[in-house]
């Protein structure tokens, strides 16, 4: 019996009992696991290439994949997947899916992110898409060793270990856990998009909230505007435009306006509703991977701007705050 594989599915039988329990530490962990089954996976794929075509790596027949597989067995992620995807292992749109995935395991695992509304639903598909990762992999050849230990979690869906079957014992289990997979249900597109609704909502009140109550009265454009002006205009490209473009301001309020006005913003006016299209565009995608690639774009491609209007409110709150305790006589 392999124990690479049988080892894997011990991982996944775990991740399992973790994902029942849809608590949101116990998701975070499945995720971890489920991860860590795909990258050993992508790199025992890539090891079986290098391992076989080692006696011809210094020939100049050896196939052009040969670069990719080497790089596979380093420790970058990201070669790992360009190797399974270069070799068919993965179509395109899951090698993309993989990578998002693995980037929300990153920031749940190294930056203590929690995704609540969306993480439970992220590791079932991520279960899935580690199931066929693994049912896609074939091994250069199944062994059975008398060291091998084949823990019961394995063993129930390998059954007893026959050392004329191995081959079809992996794929009867590849099968079983894809069921297993399928019998978690899949809410992966509704929790997207309510998540995504949900942030773009919030951006909407926030806009509300600087536009009504910050002292200059800007419009929601001029907020969109201004609370990117904020923090770029402390930059060396905020300065170098000012200079090339006869910038006159006298004080950091005029600077931050004439910003505001003149330089090319990533967004450069209210986005809500344009916004609100692209949320009903994920909200009709029936595909797993391009609704998650739709989400996942966005929240990348409007972070920078939804963490400065957020600054931006925060500073109002300050600012509110300290005119109340004036008035009270603080």
């Amino acid at each position: 019996m392999n124990q690479f594989f049988a080892d894997q599915i011990d991982q996944l039988d775990l991740a399992v009992d973790q994902l029942a329990v849809r608590d949101r530490n116990f998701d975070r962990f499945a995720l971890m696991l489920v991860d860590n089954v795909v990258e050993l996976v992508l790199h025992q794929h890539a090891k079986d290439k290098v391992m076989m075509g080692r006696p011809f790596a210094a020939n100049k027949k050896s196939k052009p994949e040969w670069k990719t597989a080497v790089a596979a067995i380093g420790q970058g992620f990201d070669a790992k997947v360009r190797y399974a995807r270069e070799m068919a292992m993965v179509s395109a749109a899951r090698a993309d899916s993989i990578q998002y995935l693995h980037s929300f395991r990153n920031s749940a695992y190294h930056q203590g992110s929690r995704h609540e509304s969306t993480l439970h639903s992220l590791a079932v598909f991520y279960f899935r898409v580690a199931c066929t990762v693994l049912g896609a992999y074939k091994p250069v050849f199944y062994s059975l060793s008398s060291g091998d230990k084949i823990s019961h979690r394995a063993v129930k869906y390998l059954g007893k270990p026959d050392l004329f079957d191995q081959k079809g014992a992996f794929v009867r289990a590849s099968s079983r856990l894809t069921e297993v997979a399928e019998g978690l249900g899949d809410n992966l597109v509704d929790d997207l998009q309510a998540d995504m609704l949900s942030t773009i909502n919030q951006i909407d009140d926030w806009l509300d909230y600087v536009s009504e109550n910050d002292p200059n009265r800007p419009s929601r454009d001029g907020a969109v505007r201004y609370c990117q002006a904020w923090p770029f205009a402390w930059t060396d490209e905020a300065k170098a435009f000012a200079r090339a473009n006869g910038c006159k301001a006298s004080n950091m309020s005029d600077y931050v306006e004439w910003l505001g006005d003149r330089y090319n913003w990533q967004i450069k006016s209210d986005p809500v509703v344009s916004w609100k299209k692209r949320h009903r565009s994920l909200q009709k995608e029936k595909d797993s991977d391009a609704a998650l690639k739709k989400y996942c774009d966005f929240m990348k491609q409007t972070k920078t701007f939804r963490e400065a209007l957020n600054e931006s409110v925060l500073q109002l709150d300050g600012y509110i705050q300290e005119q109340i305790d004036r008035a009270r006589g603080k």
